[in-house]
């Protein structure tokens, strides 16, 4: 239930029932909790991102680590699972490396920009701070909600699909204090728009390049069809444990990077790998972790379905010189299948698979090509502890059991929680 804390008294009416569980909705909050404490953010009330502002930060953290122990049992039938102490984000404040701000019209048709409205997918409210980002890119959003007004950029509307200007997307990456902005429209007929992209360029030294990407589509998502580079360059460059990754538009990074270089060394030290070992990285993305892994193991091989991320990836491994790594386009679950049917070449034989599949988790079928490998250890990321009870659940009856798991508070405030899972290869089924 939205709002409440641990240790309130609610009044709630119920929405929806579901066969094991029930929303509800808030209706009145006797504020008990004691580990309450005020917010800071303005737009806690209105804003559908920092939920737990309202909760102590010490507090949050018992709680994602007890949810991942309770979702373990309940979910994945685990009796006592070695749940090691959860791994506290380094910030608090100002963490997140990525931010995507919305377009909307007003109701005198003024273009507004900020994020979304709780539970609304086309409101938006008018985006004065956002304690989360970084001071540079509320920057770049105070000028562009300046300069959109004063030139009457015809917002989009996301339920009748009119308008131009849709997004506003800001990646500042804080270990090399590189940052790009990205505008995504329908059309590039929006006024002025060149006078915008040196503006945005000349607020600070750190903004290496401005685009806009074009997406014509229904589907109100962050993302360009095509992409017409306006300022500077089109890439930034983060650096994580001494390794540099590049990215464009459309490259995933993790967005907190202080917090992902802990989480990455806790995924590289449960791996224990050494030269004699060679590692699979499944969903590999633009291959942070197959590089990072290709330092301590012989050889790494990584594994992706999104071909710009796997040619990204190739580019990385040239950049940092890593020549033991080779990556495979292809989604995870055709490649193990072509692989193990002698169609598909450099077929490899892994003694540690690494898994960061997406929230939803791993194909069943992934689970069993996996356990076919016959690896002496898994190691799986995960930003989802339901879908990971659930995929241990069916690993464990393919023979590799638990060994622990490390929670990551990746994303203070709100309920969201990355995890590394150790899982040792017990029999042969």
């Amino acid at each position: 239930m939205d709002r409440g804390l641990p240790g309130d008294r609610v009044e709630a009416r119920v929405s929806h029932v579901r066969r094991r569980w029930a929303d509800a909705r808030l209706e009145r909050v006797e504020p008990l909790c004691p580990d309450r404490v005020p917010p800071r953010c303005s737009h806690v009330h209105v804003c559908g991102g920092c939920r737990f502002q309202d909760l102590a930060l010490e507090a949050q953290v018992r709680l994602k680590e007890r949810h991942v122990r309770e979702t373990l049992e309940r979910i994945g039938g685990l009796e006592n699972p070695q749940v090691r102490p959860i791994v506290a984000a380094p910030d608090a404040w100002r963490y997140r490396n990525k931010m995507e701000f919305s377009f909307a019209p007003d109701s005198d048709g003024s273009p507004q920009l900020g994020l979304h409205v709780r539970g609304a997918f086309d409101r938006v409210f008018e985006l004065e701070d956002c304690l989360i980002a970084s001071e540079l890119t509320v920057e770049v959003v105070r000028l562009t909600q300046r300069f959109a007004r004063a030139h009457r950029w015809p917002a989009y509307h996301p339920r009748r699909h009119e308008g131009i200007a849709r997004f506003l997307v800001v990646r500042h990456l804080p270990l090399t204090d590189q940052c790009a902005v990205h505008l995504v429209a329908a059309s590039d007929q929006l006024d002025g728009l060149d006078a915008w992209a040196r503006e945005v360029a000349a607020t600070s030294p750190a903004i290496q390049g401005v685009s806009l990407l074009i997406n014509r589509a229904r589907a109100n998502v962050a993302i360009g069809e095509e992409e017409r580079l306006l300022q500077g360059r089109a890439t930034v460059v983060e650096r994580l444990l001494g390794l540099e990754f590049e990215a464009g538009a459309a490259s995933f990074l993790q967005t907190n990077s202080r917090a992902a270089e802990g989480l990455y060394q806790g995924a590289i030290a449960a791996a224990a790998a050494t030269p004699d070992d060679v590692v699979l990285d499944l969903y590999c993305g633009t291959g942070t972790l197959t590089l990072l892994f290709a330092r301590v193991a012989g050889e790494a091989i990584g594994v992706e379905s999104v071909e710009p991320a796997v040619i990204a990836a190739r580019a990385n491994a040239v950049r940092n010189r890593v020549t033991n790594a080779r990556f495979e386009a292809g989604e995870s679950r055709a490649v193990l299948r072509q692989w193990a049917r002698g169609e598909r070449a450099g077929a490899p034989r892994p003694s540690i698979v690494v898994v960061d599949p997406p929230r939803a988790g791993l194909h069943p079928r992934v689970v069993a090509r996996i356990a076919e490998l016959t690896p002496r250890r898994v190691i799986y990321v995960s930003c989802n502890p339901a879908t990971l009870a659930r995929d241990l659940k069916d690993f464990a009856a393919l023979g590799f059991a638990l060994d622990h798991v490390t929670p990551f508070d990746l994303f203070p405030h709100t309920p969201h929680i990355e995890c590394v899972a150790r899982l040792e290869r017990t029999a042969s089924v």
